[in-house]
């Protein structure tokens, strides 16, 4: 089969150094900002849905031994991991989290608050990136009109 052959803009991720922990996707694609903030909107919705009915300990896990509060934390993490997926439009949350929780805390901070800022910081970089490379390329044609 034939294959047609572009730079799609992906680029890969290691998560804290670990060469074995590598997400891919696109830093630079315009989508992942309204996708960031519909994510953001529907995660917050639900943490605080669980923060008002649930108490948590530092490890993300329910205190107390009710049936209903473990389900109530698995979806919520289900739901998590599903919105950091749509964000990266790629199956991303298993590398990063693995098997933890994205509701433990790490110094009073929720594990994928953690994530999401330090991937935001670095879709704002590429995006500024690629905004500058783009004008330039604007401004080569743009000249040869004046």
């Amino acid at each position: 089969m034939q294959s047609i052959r572009f730079d799609d803009g992906y680029k890969e991720f290691m998560i804290n150094d670990d060469p074995n922990k590598v997400i891919r996707f696109d830093p630079a694609d315009f989508g992942i900002i309204e996708r960031f903030n519909n994510a953001l909107k529907n995660i917050e919705k639900a943490t605080e849905t669980i923060k008002n009915d649930i108490d948590i300990n530092p490890q993300g896990e329910p205190l107390s031994e009710l049936e209903e509060a473990a389900e109530a934390v698995a979806k919520v993490n289900k739901l998590i991991k599903d919105q950091i997926d749509y964000i990266f439009d790629s199956p991303v949350s298993d590398m990063v989290f693995g098997n933890k929780s994205p509701l433990a805390l790490v110094k009073g901070v929720p594990l994928f608050e953690r994530f999401i800022m330090a991937a935001k910081e670095v879709i704002e970089k590429e995006v500024k990136k690629e905004m500058e490379a783009s004008q330039k390329r604007i401004e080569k044609y743009t000249k040869q009109v004046k």
